[in-house]
């Protein structure tokens, strides 16, 4: 189901999709707390960062650094919280939230085990192999809602840290 009309993005904000995500953090038992996605932003003032998957190539090693070496901007510019979500089960998310925060990031990571939040935004894609996967975006949330959606169909430009801080 398609909630959304990105040609209208930037005319009028539209509400955070409210898919079940799952917070990667450390439990003690594999009992991981979940939350719908608009919920547990609120009205607070966001990144969601959306990528095909945990520790592929890509995402690991071009479009999560940037948001690692940007973070403390980010913040500085205003935002509350920088959320990375992939569809991807909780306990991969949770390596991916320790080996990208390794050296002091606070990224969080959730997971979107059933691809409601990208099917939600339409940016659930076939990935051959790979299954069902989130298309590589990046969203800028402000009062709870999504002012901008920078989806990149090849690349990492359009989504990518440098590019999202322009935005703010």
């Amino acid at each position: 189901m398609r909630l959304f009309n990105f040609e209208e993005y930037d005319k009028q904000p539209r509400p955070v999709p409210s898919g079940e995500i799952i917070i990667a953090t450390q439990q003690e038992s594999d009992d991981f707390e979940s939350y719908n996605l608009d919920q547990y932003v609120e009205d607070r003032n966001v990144i969601i960062i959306g990528i095909p998957g945990a520790f592929t190539p890509t995402c690991t090693d071009k479009h999560l650094p940037g948001f690692v070496k940007q973070e403390q901007n980010f913040y500085k510019r205003g935002v509350d919280e920088i959320i990375c979500i992939s569809v991807n089960d909780p306990h991969v998310m949770l390596a991916f939230s320790e080996y990208v925060n390794h050296e002091g990031a606070k990224i969080t990571m959730a997971a979107d085990p059933y691809g409601e939040v990208a099917e939600q935004m339409g940016l659930l894609t076939d990935m051959g192999m790979l299954g069902q996967r989130c298309k590589r975006f990046a969203a800028v949330v402000s009062d709870g809602k999504m002012q901008h959606v920078l989806v990149d169909e090849k690349g990492i430009d359009v989504s990518s840290a440098e590019n999202c801080l322009k935005y703010l």
